[in-house]
């Protein structure tokens, strides 16, 4: 985990946290204030809380009928606030995670994190490798019907065949992170055939997963690539330690003297050297890889020991829906 985003997660649960007690105490202030009999009536409940409490400091147990009287107590105010148009539920604590009651943890004996808190840094960690949060490109949203469903000539599967065959391939390989073998894999395709989608499935699910990723465009690797060439920053740091990297769109960035293609090359071979997996796109086949990046860098992304190159054919579906 990304411990940032961790710290911030926790704090956005402590905030609600906060916030839902504020809530509770404005409106027992405008209860108690508008109605002198449901103040009363609250007064009484605590008196016996306090009453409760303080028998056991001095070493005396609690009066055993004390949770039906409290239980009376809690059904006067709910009837009281009904009778004034309230919820009944008006006065009671509010939670926005009803599990832990907004403290972030669950268990008795073992704390353990909550569940709102991982969906709180799931939710911080697709903000910040640019991901949409609405679950509109996971693979349980992928549809196979926009692809078409001839097969082309020379072909021996439709599109869509192709497509659904890839679909579990990416799947299977976010699934098994990081017993996957090949390490590293390509998405090589001209534009509106799905790479990117599929790229983002594989950046969600590894995310439920809880497994640290970081996606980048091509072009920001090229501007993170010369900044550190220059001195500005060390920016590279973060994509050759990064667990998962997945690079989008490669082939559209500039190719910048002494940087891209040498920072590339460096960036691929010291992550594959260190078992880190690296996952890109490119609207480039594998000649033209060769042709753009030298032989080096086409390599080590075609050699299906190390890198799975999964070329992508057929038609543009930009205009349809996926």
């Amino acid at each position: 985990m990304r411990e940032d985003l961790l710290r911030e997660a926790e704090a956005q649960t402590q905030e609600a946290q906060r916030r839902n007690e504020e809530t509770l105490r404005q409106r027992r202030e405008e209860v108690s204030a508008r109605y002198p009999d449901i103040r009363e009536l609250l007064e009484r409940r605590q008196d016996l809380i306090y009453g409760s409490i303080s028998g056991m400091l001095r070493g005396k147990a609690p009066a055993a009928d004390l949770p039906r009287a409290m239980e009376e107590a809690s059904g006067e105010i709910r009837e009281a606030l009904q009778r004034r148009g309230l919820p009944g539920d008006y006065l009671s604590p509010v939670y926005d995670c009803p599990l832990c009651q907004d403290t972030g943890f669950v268990g008795e004996t073992v704390k353990a994190r909550c569940e709102c808190v991982r969906k709180r840094y799931q939710n911080l960690l697709r903000q910040a490798i640019g991901l949409r949060d609405d679950g509109a490109e996971t693979f349980a949203s992928f549809r196979s019907d926009v692809f078409p469903d001839e097969t082309a000539p020379g072909e021996q599967r439709s599109q869509r065949q192709t497509m659904e065959r890839l679909r579990a391939l990416c799947e299977e390989w976010a699934n098994k992170y990081p017993r996957q073998v090949p390490r590293d894999m390509v998405l090589s395709g001209k534009s509106g055939l799905g790479k990117t989608f599929l790229l983002h499935a594989m950046a969600n699910r590894l995310i439920e997963r809880e497994i640290p990723v970081l996606l980048i465009s091509a072009y920001s690797f090229v501007d993170t690539a010369r900044r550190s060439w220059y001195g500005q920053e060390d920016g590279l740091r973060e994509l050759l330690e990064s667990e998962v990297l997945m690079i989008d769109d490669l082939g559209i960035e500039p190719l910048v003297p002494n940087v891209t293609i040498e920072q590339l090359f460096n960036l691929i071979n010291q992550r594959q050297r260190a078992g880190l997996a690296t996952v890109i796109s490119t609207n480039l086949n594998a000649e033209e890889l060769k042709s753009r990046y030298t032989e080096r860098i086409a390599s080590r992304l075609t050699d299906g020991r190390i890198c799975g190159f999964i070329p992508l054919r057929g038609r543009d579906i930009r205009n349809g829906r996926m």
